[in-house]
């Protein structure tokens, strides 16, 4: 590179001497100068970046194409205490040290259904079998406690498991036969529950006159939560609330789950929830709202004989078992295990991630195995209408 450069300097002065003898343009000497500064190299200038041009074209065909990228909502942390069976923060006033209390609704038929007032305003509510074709509801109250709940219904045995988990609860219920009052009465000895029912003559129940029995019994769970000792305290999140369903699921309108009852439930964006129908119709308050949960679980259970009534069904809800969560317009599957009866409940994705509901009311389908489906796009339309 040395000798390259002092033989242009060398041509440049003799360059130099000849303009100075023959008259030579002074452009011509300033355009030699200028390509003594830029060449660098035996090879022309052009060619080089032309070279490099190419390596660069070459190395962006090389490069990986960036994946599409995708956005998803992480859930809010909470910014208070919440309420343990929503998962909801607490508001100004609100108070959440109290017992839950459990109350029996019917599900029977649609006189059921027309006098059904209060559970829009239920944490969790269980549906679980009962004989012949029915089904009935175990609505869990907290966070919010109704002056008027109903129509009031029995106690099954399957109630005392369902419960067990509640940090004995209030559990309110029309009566029972005389084997399902021993063991309810058992329960209560064990620390599980406390019953409160008009078969006692409590005040808490009253009829009205708009319905016939069985359907005009109600309850006032703002002073059933009384019945519980000073010293209660409050239920135990039973469910986790972490709100990632859609993150690990994929996209559903919705489930049928046909736990002898035909219930529908379809995600609605505009509510937040899914809207409930049964038998095809709007599953509706006596006051026109419609029943819409936050969540839905289908909790594939075995059931087996009542041990004291022949006629009636035990759900198993200890162990574990295929689920099925559905929770802002997502689906996702996985499995529910519960060890014991006082133990919350775990549900987890194949891979073992928790799967987390979304703050609100969650409603449990109590379902034996194949009585639900998802439904269709098509399905979803046809009930909303």
């Amino acid at each position: 590179m040395k000798n390259l450069l002092r033989i242009l300097v060398l041509l440049a002065s003799l360059a130099l001497v000849a303009a100075a003898c023959g008259g030579g343009d002074e452009a011509d000497i300033a355009a030699d100068a200028e390509t003594e500064e830029v060449v660098t190299d035996d090879e022309p200038v052009e060619e080089e970046a032309m070279e490099d041009e190419e390596e660069a074209m070459e190395d962006e065909e090389e490069a990986p194409t960036a994946p599409e990228t995708t956005t998803t909502t992480e859930a809010a942390e909470p910014t208070g205490p919440v309420f343990p069976l929503t998962g909801e923060v607490l508001g100004d006033g609100d108070e959440a040290s109290h017992a839950a209390v459990v109350v029996k609704i019917s599900n029977n038929d649609a006189t059921a259904r027309a006098a059904l007032d209060g559970l829009d305003e239920a944490d969790i509510i269980f549906e679980e079998r009962i004989e012949q074709q029915a089904t009935r509801f175990a609505a869990v109250f907290h966070s919010a406690l109704p002056e008027t709940v109903g129509s009031v219904r029995s106690g099954r045995t399957s109630d005392i498991n369902i419960v067990a988990n509640l940090n004995r609860p209030v559990f309110g219920f029309s009566g029972a036969n005389d084997g399902v009052n021993a063991q309810l009465r058992a329960a209560e000895g064990d620390g599980i529950l406390i019953r409160a029912s008009a078969g006692f003559g409590d005040p808490q129940f009253s009829r009205i006159g708009d319905f016939t029995a069985p359907d005009n019994m109600v309850a006032d769970v703002s002073r059933l939560v009384d019945e519980a000792p000073a010293d209660s305290e409050p239920p135990q999140s039973i469910y986790d609330y972490s709100n990632n369903v859609a993150e690990l699921g994929r996209r559903s309108p919705g489930v049928l789950a046909e736990a002898r009852s035909d219930g529908a439930y379809v995600w609605s964006q505009a509510d937040g929830g899914y809207l409930r129908f049964q038998g095809g119709a709007p599953h509706v308050t006596r006051d026109g709202v419609q029943i819409t949960p936050t969540n839905v679980v289908i909790m594939t259970t075995t059931y087996v004989p009542s041990q004291v009534d022949a006629s009636s069904v035990d759900a198993v809800t200890i162990g574990e078992g295929r689920v099925a969560v559905y929770s802002n317009g997502a689906r996702v599957e996985g499995t529910w295990t519960r060890e014991f009866p006082r133990d919350p409940y775990t549900l987890e994705t194949a891979a073992g991630e928790a799967i987390g509901l979304a703050p609100g009311q969650t409603w449990v389908v109590l379902a034996p195995a194949t009585t639900s489906r998802e439904l269709t796009d098509a399905d979803a339309e046809l009930l909303v209408g």
